[in-house]
Parts: C-alpha cells; sequence; structure tokens
C-alpha cells in the first residue's frame, strides 16, 4: 500500500512539472532564432503628429505608423535626452547619459571609443548589422574614418550621410562639384557614404531611397538574425522638399528646388527655414505631405515584413529623436515648447515597440519610459546578457510592459543639461529652467505653443500640468528645493564621469572628404 502510494506521489509530481514547463513555453522560447530588430528614428516628428494617439493633431494620418502601434506597444510617456539630435542619438544607442562624456553638455557629444553601441553588441552576437540614412553624432561630420562613422562603431554595411541635415533631391556628383558649399553640418547636398565610398543618385527622393536600401538589406538577411537602423531624415528640414504627388495632395505651395545660380546652398537652407517666404499655412501642409510621403514608405517596409513571413519575430522599434522642429510646421500639442527647448515639447516624443511573438498587442503603455531604455530592451529581446561589466542608465523594457507596471529606471530621476537649459523629473513633477525658441530672425510657426514661464525656474506637477502652464515654484518651494538637490547631485556624477571616457583622434578632412 505505502509503496503504491510513493508511485502515485512520484506520478502527480511528474505530471505537474510536465504541466508547469508547458505553461511556460513562450512563442518568444520556440522561436527558430531570436527576433530581427529594426529601429526607425524619425527627425523632428511632433508629439501630436501620429494618429494612434488620442492627442493627435487635425488632419494628421499616420495609418502605417499606427499598424505598428496596433501590432505592438504604444507610449506617451516617452523622453529623450536632449531637445536637438546629436546628443538624443547618443543616448539612443549607447543606453546612457551623453552628458557622462560631453563636457559641454550641449549641441556635439561624439561617440566615445569605451562606449559600445547597440549596432556593436548585436554584431558581435551573430546578428547582421545595417545602418540607412543620418548618422549624427554632433562631431567629424563625413569623415569615415571617425569612431562616429557608422562602420566604426558596429555597422557591417552603411549607406547615408554623416552629416546634421542632407538635402532631399540633389544627392548627385554633378551639384555637389557646382555648389560653392556643398558640405555644411546643417546644410549638406550631392553624394552620400555607400560604406566608406562617396556614391551619387540622381532623379530620386532620399525618403524613397532609405526604404529601398532597407528592403535590400532585409531580403538579403532574412534568413538570419539582423538589426537594421533605419534612420530617416523626414521629417527634418528643408521641409518643402517633398515629391510632387504629396505636395498636390496637401494643396501645399510649391518651392524651387535649390540652384548654384541662386547663391549658396547655405544661404538657400536658411531662406525657407522659417515662417516668411513660405506662410504659416503653406508651413504646416507641406509638413503633413512630407509626413504622408514618410508614412507610406514605412509602410512598404511592412508589407516586405509580411510578405517574407518573419514580421512575428521582428521587433520594431520607432521614436522620434527630439520634438518637432518650430520651423517646420510640426505640432507637438498638448504639450508647450518644441525642439531646441527643455518644455515638454522638446524632449518628450512618440515612441512605439511592437513584437508580435514577444510583447502585448494594441497596448497604451502610460508608465515613463526613456530613449535609454532602447538599447537594453534590444539586447533582452536578442537574449544578449551584458553579465554586469556594462551599466545602463536605461533598462529593459519587456517584463514593465508585461505587467503594465514602472520599470526600475522609471522610479528613480531622469535628468537634462542643454547648454543653458536643465530639468529633472521624478515621480511626476519637473523641476526646469528652460528657454523658448524664437529668435527674431527666425519666425516660428503657430503650431507651436510658447511657455508661459520660459527664461525662469518652473515646478510643475505633469500628473495634473502637462502643458506646463502652472508654476509652483512659489507655493511649494521645498519641493523645488528638493528635487534641485537631486539634480545637482546627478550633475555632479556626470562631470565626475568625464574622465572615464576616451575619443579617438582623426584627422580632419577637407572640403572633398580628403584627409589635410
Amino acid at each position: 500500500m505505502k509503496k503504491n502510494m510513493k508511485q502515485l506521489i512520484v506520478l502527480m509530481l511528474v505530471a505537474i512539472l510536465t504541466a508547469q514547463c508547458n505553461i511556460s513555453e513562450s512563442p518568444k522560447s520556440t522561436a527558430t532564432q531570436p527576433p530581427n530588430i529594426i529601429l526607425i528614428v524619425t527627425d523632428d516628428q511632433g508629439y501630436a503628429d501620429l494618429s494612434a494617439y488620442e492627442h493627435v493633431s487635425a488632419h494628421c494620418k499616420t495609418p502605417h505608423m499606427d499598424r505598428i502601434a496596433k501590432n505592438g506597444v504604444l507610449f506617451d510617456n516617452c523622453y529623450v535626452s536632449g531637445p536637438v539630435c546629436s546628443p538624443s542619438r547618443a543616448a539612443i544607442y549607447t543606453g546612457k547619459y551623453q552628458e557622462r562624456w560631453d563636457h559641454n553638455m550641449s549641441w556635439a557629444p561624439g561617440l566615445p571609443v569605451n562606449v559600445p553601441t547597440i549596432a556593436e553588441i548585436l554584431n558581435k552576437n551573430g546578428y547582421v548589422t545595417g545602418k540607412v540614412g543620418k548618422s549624427d553624432f554632433g562631431k567629424n561630420y563625413h569623415n569615415p574614418e571617425a569612431r562616429d562613422f557608422p562602420n566604426n562603431h558596429g555597422y557591417d554595411s552603411f549607406i547615408g550621410f554623416s552629416a546634421h541635415a542632407h538635402d532631399f533631391w540633389l544627392l548627385d556628383e554633378d551639384i555637389e562639384k557646382a555648389t560653392p558649399d556643398p558640405y555644411g553640418e546643417s546644410a549638406s547636398l550631392g553624394r552620400i557614404f555607400r560604406n566608406k565610398v562617396k556614391v551619387g543618385f540622381k532623379d530620386t527622393y532620399s525618403t524613397n531611397l532609405y526604404t529601398d536600401e532597407a528592403l535590400m538589406f532585409i531580403e538579403s538577411n532574412k534568413d538570419k538574425p539582423f538589426f537594421l537602423d533605419l534612420s530617416y531624415n523626414a521629417v527634418h528640414e528643408l521641409i518643402h522638399q517633398v515629391p510632387e504627388e504629396y505636395r498636390k495632395k496637401w494643396d501645399a505651395p510649391k518651392i524651387p528646388n535649390y540652384d548654384p545660380s541662386m547663391g549658396t546652398y547655405n544661404d538657400y537652407y536658411y531662406k525657407y527655414t522659417k515662417v516668411g517666404d513660405i506662410t504659416d499655412e503653406g508651413k504646416r501642409k507641406l509638413y503633413l505631405a512630407n509626413l504622408n510621403c514618410l508614412d507610406d514608405n514605412i509602410g512598404r517596409l511592412l508589407n516586405v515584413l509580411e510578405k517574407l513571413e518573419i514580421l512575428d519575430n521582428t521587433m520594431i522599434l520607432l521614436i522620434s529623436d527630439n520634438g518637432g522642429e518650430p520651423l517646420t510646421g510640426a505640432n507637438n500639442l498638448p504639450l508647450t515648447g518644441s525642439k531646441y527647448t527643455m518644455h515638454e515639447g522638446g524632449i518628450r516624443v512618440p515612441f512605439i515597440i511592437s513584437w508580435p511573438e514577444g510583447l502585448p498587442k494594441n497596448k497604451l503603455y502610460q508608465h515613463r519610459v526613456s530613449a535609454m531604455d532602447i538599447m537594453p530592451t534590444c539586447l533582452e529581446a536578442a537574449g544578449v546578457n551584458m553579465h554586469g561589466d556594462y551599466e545602463f542608465d536605461g533598462c529593459s523594457l519587456i517584463e514593465p510592459i508585461a505587467i503594465n507596471m514602472p520599470s526600475d529606471k522609471a522610479k528613480d530621476p531622469l535628468c537634462f543639461q542643454f547648454g543653458k537649459q536643465w530639468a529633472i523629473i521624478d515621480d511626476g513633477w519637473k523641476l526646469v529652467y528652460a528657454e523658448d525658441y524664437k529668435p527674431h530672425w527666425r519666425p516660428i510657426t503657430s503650431q507651436i505653443r510658447l511657455g508661459v514661464n520660459s527664461g525662469q525656474v518652473g515646478l510643475y506637477n505633469l500628473n495634473t500640468d502637462i502643458e506646463e502652464q502652472n508654476n509652483l515654484i512659489d507655493l511649494l518651494p521645498r519641493k523645488g528645493e528638493e528635487l534641485q538637490m537631486k539634480f545637482d547631485m546627478w550633475l555632479n556624477d556626470m562631470k565626475q564621469d568625464h574622465k572615464n571616457y576616451q575619443f579617438k583622434q582623426v584627422e580632419k578632412m577637407d572640403l572633398k572628404g580628403h584627409k589635410n
């Protein structure tokens, strides 16, 4: 009897353990390979310029970006680490505050030699890596020998430009040779790089070209895990450069493309990057036309992933590098401010992640997240463990999304420094010194709400005042002092860390890309 009872207990335990193993088995664990990862970085997209959001701006429709949201997770409380592209991208690709190595804590952090990028780590762990589009860390533009250049920090292949901005249409050698100043930092044109060699294109549009290149990369690597970094320069200036079919669809004004007979490209660039020669209404229409074209190209990408039957095991992340530009017609409402500012409109951005085999679908996640969470999230999805030898300032979002709880990092203060502007966000409270972007020589569009407390320290409860309209600094001075103390501690930590980072010394390049 006792023997039979023991046998019965053993059989029951075996059955229970077998059932537990079957229950715990997930689609992720049965996948034949780690997920493909596609990081889509849009340029200067407004917080309200994504129609998956309830706060979507008037007339804005982004059905293909919305497809990603319906297939995954939409975030409405995501912050980048800086209000302009170079610092924010440095943090996206490293998972760390760029202030740790940027002594100026401003426009041009660069990329240290001893900070691994997401591409480097994934490449070392079996991923084929490719970058398409814009590469911008604020230093060493146009220089293929610099650490900042994509082939030198983890990418097997690269096609695009190494600069702050590039003409959408003028990508050929003839225009490059005919233009007095083709290699400016904020206003460049002519050939782009294929790996470390300049190549020219005629009769093409860069948003379409970058999608074509991305699709070729996907189709060539569909049978192995790949990481594709697709960094469009849409919807950055020059916002008036858009294919004719989209311009007509939105009844937007027609602006001539640059011709060397007009003078320098720099003069042309700044002539049209403000309200004046293009009306306020015209700017908004051109922005929506440009966004429409970008969205359709993202739709092309999704269609190919579906056709190849690899969409379910592909993690797609889409994020804007900073808040909407105040000169293009972008809309950040209900937020105050824009790119260049430490108001919410400069640092709070659209963000989506989809991965059908590993994450929920059609979910809104409202806890605070950071662009520094992107790298650790991708590494966890890929099964890469850094073994504690690398400390991120972000953290993986996979488990927090699954249980709909704040991440561990969301419980800590999130801090920012950009020139004179700074901010700290902690438990829904924000202490900030922000300045509006509104130079007298460069009028901005009416889509942007200016700050009511610009140029002074403000204390806001973002849980009830996302618009930053009610400055509580005089009513709650002790809360302000508490946040100031936390910010000062963070800032001191960043400054103490500066000595731990090294930069590669590179030779300067002349305007034709030759070493001096």
